[in-house]
């Protein structure tokens, strides 16, 4: 037989697929997108939602932030990866009206800067009252209830889901439905001058426990005068609970 003339083939090319088989051409994994160059608009519900999630981490505000402009605002075409940045707000802490200077940046270019009035709310848990409290009482969670006001507008120094009421009682009598202020908290006396209270002391790898007497009323985390009852010698404590105060040293 006469050799085969093999001169006029061209190599395929190929590549290997996951499934361990040859391509005869190459294969583009799965994972791979191409450079995105979308472009977006920019409308006014789009920018209100951008600049409330800036205001809430520029403030560290609890709750939900929610931003409203006060005037009309062109829609934008833009790429999709711009940034809205806050350049100023005025007054320096979240309100109700708040004037606000911002830039937009697209592809690291600054588009442009405005300044815009805003209607500004803070959406919050708070505390109300369930039934009708005597003042005095201390505050369980069975006789609150929470709900979802703006504290802008409402106040700020209404009592928070998250806030920490031990060691607090009512200093006024609270009707039903009534919105719990810091106000109207008074905290509690644990400790009475002249009462006898366990004394902890530590530090430095010590640790002592011994007995003591209040020169003053104390309530939790304020430190108050005891007298040693063995040396009579007078020191500085904090209130930890009814009946214990604790000496750091």
């Amino acid at each position: 037989l006469e050799p085969l003339d093999l001169s006029s083939l061209r190599p395929a090319q190929s590549g290997e697929t996951r499934s361990g088989f040859v391509a005869p051409v190459p294969v583009v994994p799965k994972s791979f997108s191409a450079p995105s160059h979308a472009i977006v608009t920019l409308d006014a519900l789009s920018l209100e939602k951008r600049l409330s999630d800036a205001l809430a981490n520029r403030y560290q505000a609890a709750g939900k932030v929610v931003v409203r402009l006060s005037r009309e605002w062109k829609p934008l075409e833009l790429p999709s990866g711009f940034e809205v940045r806050v350049l100023q707000a005025t007054p320096d802490e979240l309100s109700t009206n708040t004037f606000l200077r911002f830039a937009i940046i697209a592809n690291g270019v600054k588009v442009g800067d405005w300044a815009y009035p805003l209607s500004c709310n803070q959406m919050v848990d708070v505390a109300f009252s369930k039934s009708y409290l005597n003042r005095g009482s201390r505050l369980t969670p069975e006789s609150l209830t929470f709900r979802t006001v703006d504290v802008l507008r409402q106040g700020g120094n209404c009592v928070r889901s998250d806030a920490r009421l031990n060691g607090y009682q009512l200093g006024v009598n609270l009707k039903p439905d009534s919105m719990l202020k810091w106000s109207q908290l008074s905290k509690v006396v644990l400790v009475r001058k002249g009462q006898v209270v366990n004394v902890f002391a530590s530090g430095k790898g010590i640790y002592v426990e011994m007995k003591g007497q209040s020169l003053e009323d104390g309530v939790e985390g304020s430190f108050v005068r005891v007298k040693n009852l063995s040396s009579k010698r007078e020191f500085q404590a904090k209130v930890l609970n009814e009946n214990s105060v604790k000496v750091y040293f």
